[in-house]
């Protein structure tokens, strides 16, 4: 037995045959992905049988879009099965209206509404009976606005990481001239000692009044000529 995707929102929920309505798949969106869950159908698409699962990242998905579609076969088949129904009020009233009902159900199955998304170049495309076109087209809105908003925050995010990066090469830039300058800028020249020394000489040395040697500073006697300094 088929059973009813269990979702946390009503309007995720949608019917997928038109003998058994109550038998549902889900497509949900979150931030990054397109989650579908829905059971496949036979019989012109009156029963449920089988699944179809997929979960598409919002990345690669490229188109979103809708569209409603008329199956010739099951509207002339169906149409066909109504008729053989009138025909068989006269014999048999349970018959006739078994053989209306079904041919309803086919001719219903023959207006169908279509949801397709394209992703990385394939095409997606899930049916729906024709009372859920409505929801199908409220769907397409909702994740044509959830892909709009995934690129404008991944346009962003680029943006912002550009931004990142002149910035980082800005300041690399800056500090690279700073450098370079530093490198470049003239050493002043080391003070010159001569005139220190000659200071240093004159208060360590004297000269003789009389014969002009150069004595020590604390000498009293001149060891060249004698004389008495002081």
């Amino acid at each position: 037995m088929v059973q009813s995707v269990a979702s946390a929102s009503d309007d995720d929920l949608f019917s997928v045959s038109l003998l058994a309505f109550w038998v549902k798949g889900s497509i949900t969106l979150d931030d990054s992905f397109l989650h579908v869950n829905m059971p496949n159908t036979v019989l012109f698409g009156l029963l449920p049988a089988g699944k179809n699962k997929d979960s598409s990242p919002l990345s690669g998905i490229t188109n979103v879009y809708t569209s409603k579609s008329y199956k010739l076969g099951s509207i002339i088949w169906g149409a066909l099965i109504i008729l053989l129904g009138i025909f068989l009020l006269s014999h048999s009233i349970f018959g006739a209206l078994v053989a209306i009902l079904v041919g309803a159900a086919i001719l219903g199955s023959g207006i169908q509404t279509s949801f397709t998304y394209e992703r990385s170049g394939i095409t997606k495309i899930i049916e729906f009976p024709f009372f859920e076109a409505s929801r199908v087209d409220e769907l397409e809105n909702k994740v044509t606005s959830k892909l709009a908003q995934y690129q404008d925050d991944r346009n962003f995010r680029k943006q912002s990481e550009i931004s990142r990066t002149q910035s980082v090469n800005n300041t690399a830039s800056v500090v690279s001239a700073i450098n370079n300058n530093n490198t470049d800028a003239p050493v002043a020249p080391a003070a010159s000692t001569t005139d220190a020394d000659t200071d240093s000489d004159a208060q360590d040395f004297m000269f003789c009044s009389h014969c002009g040697a150069k004595l020590k500073s604390e000498s009293q006697f001149c060891n060249k000529c004698g004389t008495q300094l002081g």
